[in-house]
């Protein structure tokens, strides 16, 4: 009994160890390969070595711990790949691009039969699913900076350095398309896949993605993903998670199937070839429903600033990722209950639903007026009418979060970016692929204010009550967002030496993750791109998340101190 304990200890801490040093050696493998490590490389070929040594000893020390070896072997045949980097003392083959390219195998090889591990590794770290949605985040952002610093990624006589991978990683994966190298001109087709892979993930969110798949695919959920998913998703069983998910897949990848092959069949002949056409079709209908802001044009969408069919289908994507997931399942089975159980009468939509269609018309509307009267004296499209409104209707749904611009936006006046500035920390809806402080937030807070002026002690809503908790939510988050923005904007003025109103923009932009600029984003020195890739970080995630990630959650208080009141105003 005490020898089976022991080998259960010592099986265990090799599984801590080795799961570390394989998610470690994953990272390393890639950094060999980039741009980064032309200084560094005979050290990191050295650090592979004693990777593969551990492995090495790992697999040795659990041929020893089993009770019969011809079992083990059967089991784990794999794992004696590792013996083949001994070939190196064959005289001859040390140093040789064989050697180098069998000793990269095997340890991506070793890396893939470890992924158990790291995964055991991660789950006895105990995260709460808050920390497990930042780590995630994080790991992705890692792993795209990694490969867009690879010189596959970037064209040829160009790289990209450490602070712009991670800062074009962040962007894509959190979906908000601020850049400093241009995607069109930097950037080669692979380099471009990995932006949308990331703009794909990013928008579905790390955890959704991964659960849906295993759904999809028919394996069996662990009862810590339900919970987390359970967690992220607020749903009021786990089941209901589980079928939300599935939906959101299923209704991802149909609606950017349908905006690219509208855009297809827009944009046809355009671009010389049909692989070129459906291309970029693919490539903006992912990025505008996922209201990433990522253009294969190096101008953006100032091209098509006159096409009413363009602009019509990149809004139509951009406002149903912006609804939020919560709101389009809730359309969608009022829809089918009207037009496929022939239901009558008024449609029965949830009271989110309701509020987040009001404000987004509410915020579109106020926000094509405010730009299309700011801009009146100097409109962007000359004397062109209806090319003028369709610019203000176009940059004010995509202000909202998407980024996309069809005007330079540095050349606005400054009531035109103070009121972009407000759209964007309004921003989407919860549930979407957009961020900012979000429109129920918004809506909450101001019924809160109309509330307090008539002295009505519940905050109402399309006559209903909205519990305290939400309110204390929605304040906290307000407070969160205004501190965050703030601190950062005294930060990058500290730093970069830019007018206060281009460093708020593009600070609130990177926030709320829409992704706009005035042009200064190229300017920004390293420590300025390092704050922004912070705040596009905080924004997708959003400060709540973080908070709870962060701090250490005290137990619910079953007392109360005596009441007094303090003067407000």
């Amino acid at each position: 009994m005490k020898d089976e304990k022991l080998h259960a200890a010592i099986t265990k801490n090799l599984d801590n160890i080795v799961g570390a040093v394989a998610l470690a050696a994953f990272f390393l493998l890639l950094f060999e390969q980039s741009h980064l490590s032309v200084s560094v490389r005979y050290i990191i070929r050295r650090i592979n070595i004693g990777v593969l040594l551990l492995f090495l000893c790992d697999v040795m020390a659990r041929i020893a711990l089993s009770p019969s070896l011809p079992a083990h072997i059967r089991r784990k045949w794999f794992d004696l790949i590792v013996f083949v980097p001994l070939i190196q003392f064959i005289p001859g083959v040390h140093g040789s691009s064989f050697f180098v390219v069998v000793r990269q195998i095997v340890i991506v090889v070793m890396l893939i039969s470890r992924t158990r591990r790291t995964k055991n590794l991660i789950a006895g770290l105990g995260l709460r699913p808050a920390q497990l949605m930042i780590t995630s985040f994080f790991f992705a952002i890692c792993v795209g900076a990694l490969l867009l610093s690879l010189p596959f990624s970037t064209v040829s006589g160009k790289s990209t350095s450490l602070t712009d991978a991670f800062f074009t990683a962040t962007s894509a994966t959190c979906v908000t398309g601020l850049i400093v190298k241009d995607t069109a001109t930097h950037f080669t087709f692979l380099g471009q896949l990995v932006i949308l892979a990331l703009i794909q993930l990013g928008g579905l969110g790390i955890m959704t993605f991964s659960v849906g798949l295993a759904v999809l695919t028919g394996k069996r959920m662990q009862m810590q993903q339900r919970i987390v998913m359970h967690d992220v998703l607020d749903q009021e069983s786990l089941s209901g998670a589980t079928r939300l998910i599935m939906f959101i897949v299923r209704m991802t990848f149909s609606i950017e199937a349908v905006g690219a092959l509208a855009l297809a069949i827009v944009w046809w002949g355009r671009f010389g070839s049909v692989q070129r056409c459906f291309y970029h079709a693919v490539f903006h209908s992912i990025s505008a429903f996922c209201n990433a802001g990522f253009s294969t044009f190096s101008d953006s969408l100032m091209g098509f600033s006159g096409d009413i069919a363009t602009n019509a289908v990149i809004c139509a994507l951009i406002i149903a990722g912006g609804l939020g997931f919560f709101a389009v399942r809730d359309l969608f089975e009022n829809a089918r209950g009207r037009f496929l159980k022939r239901e009558h009468g008024f449609l029965r939509l949830k009271i989110q639903t309701r509020i987040v269609i009001a404000v987004s018309l509410l915020l579109i509307a106020i926000g094509a007026l405010g730009l299309f009267a700011f801009e009146a004296a100097a409109p962007p499209a000359g004397d062109n009418l209806k090319a003028n409104i369709l610019v203000a209707v176009f940059q004010s749904v995509s202000t909202r979060t998407a980024g996309f611009n069809t005007v330079d936006i540095g050349r606005l006046s400054s009531a035109s970016l103070l009121l972009v500035i407000i759209l964007m920390f309004i921003g989407a809806s919860p549930g979407s692929t957009g961020g900012g402080l979000k429109t129920t937030t918004f809506a909450v807070l101001w019924a809160s204010m109309m509330n307090g002026y008539s002295r009505n002690e519940q905050v109402e809503i399309y006559k209903r009550t909205i519990p305290p908790e939400t309110l204390q939510k929605a304040s906290t988050l307000l407070l969160f967002y205004i501190l965050i923005v703030l601190g950062f904007v005294i930060a990058l003025l500290l730093t970069e030496g830019l007018d206060l109103m281009r460093v708020l923009f593009e600070s609130v932009s990177a926030v709320a993750t829409v992704g706009l600029s005035t042009g200064i984003t190229g300017q920004l020195s390293k420590t300025g791109r390092v704050l922004i890739t912070l705040l596009m970080f905080i924004g997708r995630l959003g400060p709540l998340t973080i908070g709870y990630a962060l701090v250490l959650h005290r137990p619910k208080s079953n007392y109360r101190y005596a009441e007094e009141r303090v003067m407000i105003g």
